[in-house]
């Protein structure tokens, strides 16, 4: 038997099992608390969704930044590394939702409220 039948998945379904057992490892470094965004104490509809949308362009613009930022914030290098590499996958991912949605003024929770957390501290 060849070595290559015994991996009969492709590299769709590889991609897949990678990212779903690097989760599992990680999943309990990365256990960030899910706030409401910022924008959403607008008072007006015009006002939620401008800042909504440029919520979005920041967090899809930016998100990568936790990739450095969270290993030089955290104790330890690795719990650092896992977090930043999950803030960024979900600030990123939820700066697409963000600004594909921001006619609706409905909030999609991100960690600690998204890129923002990063500035406040």
């Amino acid at each position: 038997m060849r070595a290559n039948k015994l991996f009969l998945f492709s590299n769709g379904a590889r991609v897949f099992v990678f990212v779903a057992f690097f989760s599992f490892l990680t999943g309990t470094v990365y256990a960030g608390v899910f706030e409401s965004s910022e924008w959403t104490h607008e008072s007006t509809y015009l006002g939620k969704i401008s800042q909504k949308l440029g919520f979005g362009f920041l967090n899809i613009t930016v998100g990568w930044t936790a990739l450095f930022y969270e290993p030089a914030r955290e104790q330890n290098f690795f719990a650092g590394v896992a977090k930043g590499i999950g803030y960024t996958f979900t600030n990123s991912v939820g700066g697409i939702l963000h600004a594909a949605t921001f006619p609706l003024p409905l909030d999609i929770p991100l960690p600690h409220g998204g890129i923002a957390y990063e500035y406040k501290k």
